[in-house]
């Protein structure tokens, strides 16, 4: 499982954050400085959560902690983007509510399975599982 939230943190983020931007570079000027500022934040976000995966692969000895927060900036990131937002949303009306919920249980989760996997997860890879290095 522990493997699941770091592939999810290694693509779902960072994939999210290049089509966020890949829409809207072109059109940044006309949304204005606080467009500007949610993009950069989102990029924080990406490259939080992309560290936070690989330390669970790699199994560093911060992994659980560095994950956990990347989990929790994503979820945040997905409710601002769900309510507050600069950019271009394609959350339907009426769906942020929902949309929130759901962010909140998959955090939930995720952060659960890290915690729980705390110990296992900073053992260093034996056999098969050794990393590519």
């Amino acid at each position: 499982m522990i493997r699941a939230v770091a592939v999810l943190l290694l693509a779902w983020e960072p994939l999210s954050f290049a089509i966020e931007a890949l829409t809207v570079l072109p059109t940044i000027t006309y949304r204005g400085w606080p467009a500007v500022v949610e993009l950069v934040f989102h990029g924080l976000v990406a490259a939080v959560a992309a560290s936070g995966g690989l330390a669970l692969l790699n199994r560093t000895p911060s992994a659980a902690g560095l994950a956990t927060v990347a989990i929790v900036l994503s979820v945040g990131r997905t409710i601002q983007s769900t309510w507050w937002t600069a950019l271009p949303n394609s959350t339907p009306p009426g769906a942020e509510a929902l949309t929130t919920g759901i962010a909140l249980v998959v955090g939930a989760v995720a952060v659960a399975i890290v915690q729980a996997a705390g110990p296992a997860a900073r053992r260093p890879p034996t056999g098969s599982e050794r990393s590519f290095r």
